[in-house]
């Protein structure tokens, strides 16, 4: 039974009536709408509060000037890079 609504959960129907299984990189990558403004959002966030702590302590924070100069304009790219690739594999087939 939970072998059953597992398998449900994993598999998503689109507008043809084909269903594909989500795996672990989808749903790490894969952007869309809602959540490319929550990692905008999440980026904004980290430099607002990096900047918050720096003029408050004087201290130059690092981790939140490595997540908001790296890792979120990174992770965007990657995930920009595999949405494309994902849609155009999709248009050929």
């Amino acid at each position: 039974m939970a072998k059953k609504r597992l398998n449900r959960k994993n598999k998503r129907e689109n507008n043809q009536g084909i269903i594909r299984v989500e795996n672990t990189t989808d749903k790490l990558f894969l952007l869309h709408l809602k959540k490319s403004l929550y990692v905008i959002i999440i980026w904004a966030l980290s430099i607002i509060v990096h900047n918050l702590i720096q003029r408050l302590t004087g201290i130059d924070e690092d981790l939140f000037s490595t997540i908001s100069i790296y890792l979120i304009p990174l992770y965007l790219l990657v995930s920009i890079i595999y949405t494309l690739s994902k849609h155009k594999r999709l248009d050929k087939k």
